[in-house]
């Protein structure tokens, strides 16, 4: 039976062509992203940003992803990340031979539609920076710039340095610390907490991105995530309470981090920073990350 509708699948995939609007991800529609992607990564030397975890697990309730098809053939890919009330992120491809032809306006069409649908405010653009084609296209959309960031890889070479403090402890968090996780998130990156929304019991209990908390003696000091993947562990959400800043505990977090990833048999870790955090910037690179490429961040209200 299982393997009877897995032909079946494969069979309408082969069917499929133009637009296409999924709810949930399949087994062979990743494995045609991937191969899409990397296509793309060869012809303008890119590391296009796609989050593999989130798409592993999209919900079937929700409409995320827009796919474009020639007979079968995957040509075009938009997807939207929706992490909070104030944004969705996009991003997205179009096959080299395939481009100036209105693919990704009518993938980017569809996404702006749902965004509508959800009353999602504003769009964020994600570029890479080196992406000619997509710099171009981000033009023309006259968006507003908002940021950039680094991707930084970690260098297997560096090995994380002893954990001085003996009284430092982590955890992982539970349901019965998404209190902790807001504010700490909220006043870690100047937000109000209201705002941090992103955290929640269904995120906690389903989600790939384990969330970690550390202490000192019955004080939480600060937190950090960890998106596993077969392919990479992605950390993000690193932040120290304002009270605890500049003791040394957010490079006593970070390294615990890597040996905790390194232990659990990843060593293709990554994280992205703001190009403008000279401090993180500082902190990252003293740890053993280099920088790989950079993204510029578009803002557009819908």
């Amino acid at each position: 039976m299982g393997g009877e509708q897995e032909g079946i699948k494969r069979t309408r995939m082969s069917l499929r062509h133009g637009f296409y609007a999924a709810q949930g991800l399949a087994e062979d529609e990743l494995a045609a992203i991937k191969a899409l992607a990397e296509e793309c990564n060869r012809y303008e030397a890119l590391d296009l940003k796609l989050n593999w975890s989130t798409l592993r697990g999209r919900s079937r309730q929700e409409t995320n992803d827009f796919l474009y098809y020639d007979h079968g053939t995957l040509i075009g890919y938009l997807p939207i990340f929706h992490f909070n009330t104030q944004e969705a992120e996009i991003s997205g491809m179009v096959a080299p031979q395939w481009r100036r032809r209105g693919i990704f306006t009518t993938l980017l069409e569809a996404a702006r539609k749902e965004c509508q649908r959800r009353n999602v405010p504003s769009l964020l653009f994600i570029v890479q920076h080196q992406s000619a084609s997509g710099q171009a296209f981000a033009a023309a959309l006259h968006p507003q710039y908002d940021h950039s960031e680094y991707k930084m890889k970690w260098e297997a070479a560096a090995m994380p340095e002893s954990l001085p403090s003996s009284s430092m402890h982590y955890r992982q968090a539970g349901v019965e610390d998404l209190p902790d996780l807001k504010s700490i998130t909220a006043a870690a990156f100047q937000m109000p907490v209201e705002g941090v929304d992103w955290y929640s019991e269904e995120a906690i209990k389903y989600s790939s991105r384990t969330y970690y908390l550390a202490s000192i003696d019955a004080s939480i000091v600060g937190k950090i995530d960890v998106l596993y993947d077969a392919e990479e562990a992605y950390i993000a959400g690193f932040g120290v309470l304002p009270e605890y800043q500049g003791r040394g505990y957010g490079r006593q977090i970070l390294n615990w981090t890597i040996q905790e990833i390194l232990r659990r048999g990843q060593s293709n870790i990554v994280l992205e920073v703001s190009v403008d955090n000279a401090h993180a910037l500082g902190l990252y690179t003293s740890c053993g990350f280099k920088q790989l490429n950079s993204d510029d961040y578009y803002r557009q209200t819908i």
